[in-house]
């Protein structure tokens, strides 16, 4: 997936780009509230970006690697209704909090997932993200449930994870039909 916004693009991630993944996962304040899984090192850095190439995709402002986006599927079984649903994630470098670039690689992504004929996105945030639900709000995601987190994925962080959904109210009226 090759998208290209005004300002943003969302691409695969590349081992050139593993250098601006490592630093994501390092900084606390965008790895914790994203949720994503500690990285040591730049060979760890790179092996997760190779492995997760169909999954996880680069953000990309003015030829740098700023932030992630995840494109989840949500069940192994193609006949089940969730196989035409997806989860995603995000998480976006510190210095560029604030300007809108996440809200328009998302609405990239959607519009692509849309296209893709994808019933609804899901997304799950910690209760306490404040700016994650606000974005999630402004991209027209509703609230739908909070579940407790496994013992093993909180330790010291979030017990619980709020989860949102995004119709894709087009397909729903074709449904109607």
């Amino acid at each position: 997936m090759h998208l290209t916004g005004d300002r943003v693009s969302v691409r695969p991630f590349t081992a050139a780009d593993a250098p601006a993944y490592l630093a994501l996962a390092q900084d606390p304040l965008v790895a914790g509230p994203a949720g994503m899984r500690p990285i040591a090192n730049l060979e760890e850095a790179k092996a997760h970006v190779l492995k997760n190439q169909t999954t996880e995709l680069a953000l990309v402002v003015n030829g740098a690697v700023v932030g992630e986006v995840g494109i989840y599927p949500r069940t192994a079984d193609a006949a089940a209704p969730e196989a035409r649903t997806r989860e995603i994630g995000y998480a976006l470098a510190q210095p560029y909090w604030g300007q809108g670039l996440m809200r328009e690689a998302l609405r990239l992504v959607i519009r692509e997932l849309f296209t893709q004929r994808m019933t609804a996105l899901w997304a799950a945030t910690f209760p306490d993200n404040q700016r994650s639900i606000a974005l999630l709000a402004r991209l027209g995601f509703e609230y739908r449930f909070t579940v407790p987190l496994p013992a093993g994925l909180h330790t010291d962080g979030p017990q619980s994870e709020a989860y949102f959904e995004l119709v894709n109210h087009i397909l729903a009226l074709e449904d109607v039909d």
